[in-house]
């Protein structure tokens, strides 16, 4: 895990160096800097799924060849919990968000 963060520091300082990505017009890194319950509950969800599975989200995907049923069932939660959390998540949105106007 060190050796994973020095990396990706090193690599964030060199590639910030840049004045613009290669592939895009700007940089895209986050603003926020508050920690809310979301910024909470997300990885502890996360972290219960994974040890109580024993499974990454990617692996487990890439598991789904072997037909072993606790990755059938780890992916079916999984993919209920994504559709949950985009249904809840869309239940505060206005109704008019993402249409064009007239």
């Amino acid at each position: 895990m060190l050796a994973a963060v020095v990396v990706t520091f090193l690599g964030y300082r060199l590639v910030l160096r840049r004045e613009r990505p290669v592939l895009a017009e700007r940089f895209s890194l986050p603003t926020a800097k508050e920690i809310d319950a979301k910024v909470i509950a997300g990885p502890a969800l996360f972290g219960i799924g994974w040890g109580l599975s024993g499974f990454c989200p990617g692996p487990a995907i890439t598991s789904l060849a072997l037909l072993a049923k606790g990755t059938l069932v780890f992916v079916s939660a999984m993919l209920i919990g994504i559709l949950a959390r985009a249904a809840l998540h869309a239940v505060g949105k206005p109704a008019t968000e993402g249409a064009s106007e007239s």
